[in-house]
């Protein structure tokens, strides 16, 4: 074995970090959000979409697997301290359940990164992109299963956090940029 080949189990480890770590972080920003009607503006899905980029899907879909267990059983972890079962049934817990889809969707468009990749840009975009759209899935299907009316009422609420989604997204796609080949080099 070459000295710089690192071993499966070292490889574990540093993937079993990456979980930890992305957890930690989404945990740790529940508190940080802007106080908003209907939703908060928070950054948790701007973690789970970088992260699913920069590490892959299987960490990542882990890591917000992680994080929901720890809001579904009571830490106040959610955006504003929210948390409990009764929450992820709520319009704003399904946007929750939309950050585990999106780190599928986005790990399974980038993959894990590959030492030496060289990842276009037009690729980061679409998945990032993807990642930011499919967090809007499940609220949406429960936004119309109240009715065409109550759609009708909320969509133009939305519009402002599109806005700022989609700018998290213009900020995402470079960071994935700079540090999906560092994660390469150190999860490879």
């Amino acid at each position: 074995m070459d000295e710089n080949e690192l071993t499966k189990n070292e490889l574990n480890k540093r993937r079993s970090i990456c979980v930890i770590a992305t957890t930690i972080l989404l945990c740790a920003t529940g508190t940080i959000s802007l106080k908003a009607e209907p939703l908060p503006f928070v950054i948790q899905n701007m973690i789970v979409v970088l992260a699913a980029a920069v590490f892959g899907g299987v960490q990542t879909s882990g890591a917000v697997g992680l994080f929901l267990l720890a809001g579904a059983f009571g830490l106040p972890v959610f955006a504003g301290g929210a948390r409990g079962m009764a929450h992820l049934s709520t319009i704003r817990g399904n946007f929750l359940l939309g950050y585990f889809v999106a780190a599928l969707v986005v790990g399974f468009m980038m993959k894990a990164p590959e030492e030496n990749e060289k990842t276009p840009v037009s690729k980061i975009a679409s998945a990032c992109a993807a990642g930011y759209a499919v967090i809007y899935v499940f609220p949406l299907i429960k936004i119309l299963d109240g009715g065409v009316q109550m759609f009708a009422e909320l969509m133009p609420q939305l519009v402002p956090y599109f806005i700022a989604d989609l700018i998290k997204c213009l900020i995402t796609v470079p960071l994935v940029a700079v540090l999906r080949p560092i994660a390469a080099q150190k999860l490879n």
